[in-house]
Parts: C-alpha cells; structure tokens; sequence
C-alpha cells in the first residue's frame, strides 16, 4: 500500500506560484478547470444576458465574465490595461475565449448594464 501525503496549504501555493511563474498556459488551463461558472454566475444573471436585445450579441457571457475574473486576479487597475493583456497575450485570449477581444465601450456597456448581476455574482464569491 502505498502511503498518500496529504498537501499542506504552503505546498498547493508555492505549486500554483511554479506555475504562474513556469508555465502562463497550465497556470490558466488549472484555473479554467477549478472555476466552475455555471456554479458561479446565476440563472438570474444568464437570464438578463439573454434576454432580447433585438439582435445577437458580438460578445458572449461567459468570456467578458473570465476576462473580469481575469482583471481582478490578477489585479488590472483598468479596463484600458486589461485589453492590451488580452490583445498581446494569446494565452488569456484562449482562456476568456475570445477570438477578437472586445473594445473598451464593451466592456463598460457591460459592466453598466450588468452591475447589479455583476456586483452579486462577485460577492458570492467571497
């Protein structure tokens, strides 16, 4: 039989830190995997996304969602500073699932339109 090791909160860090530093695509492959949005974002929120709009959206939910997620772990001030992360780096692209990353009135018009769903999703979290 053979003995299993129980891991230490320390040793889970400085793991996911190796990563971070070593490895940008398994550090987000490892992030896509634990973070689960349909646990995540509400029925109510996904309900608001969806609803008419008269046309479809350029953008879907749940990518403008990772990239927020994104910019809060990693701890981008602004929504300027965020896009050029997601246009210079293919890896967060590939992570939010954006094939053309999306304008700065994007991302406001959605955080505006959304806050309420925004602001209650995020405070779950914590």
């Amino acid at each position: 039989m053979i003995p299993y090791k129980q891991l230490t909160l320390a040793e889970v860090f400085e793991d996911c830190q190796n990563k971070f530093d070593n490895d940008k695509y398994q550090f987000l492959s490892l992030l896509d995997q634990t973070i689960n949005l349909d646990e995540i974002v509400p029925v109510s929120f996904v309900t608001h996304f969806h609803a008419s709009t008269g046309r479809p959206r350029k953008h879907p939910l749940y990518p403008m969602i990772k990239a927020l997620l994104i910019q809060r772990i990693f701890s981008i001030p602004t929504d300027t500073l965020l896009i050029i992360f997601l246009k210079y780096s293919q890896e967060l692209r590939d992570f939010c699932g954006f094939r053309v990353v999306p304008d700065a009135s994007k991302f406001t018009r959605f955080k505006q339109d959304f806050l309420m769903d925004l602001q209650s999703m995020f405070d779950h979290l914590v």
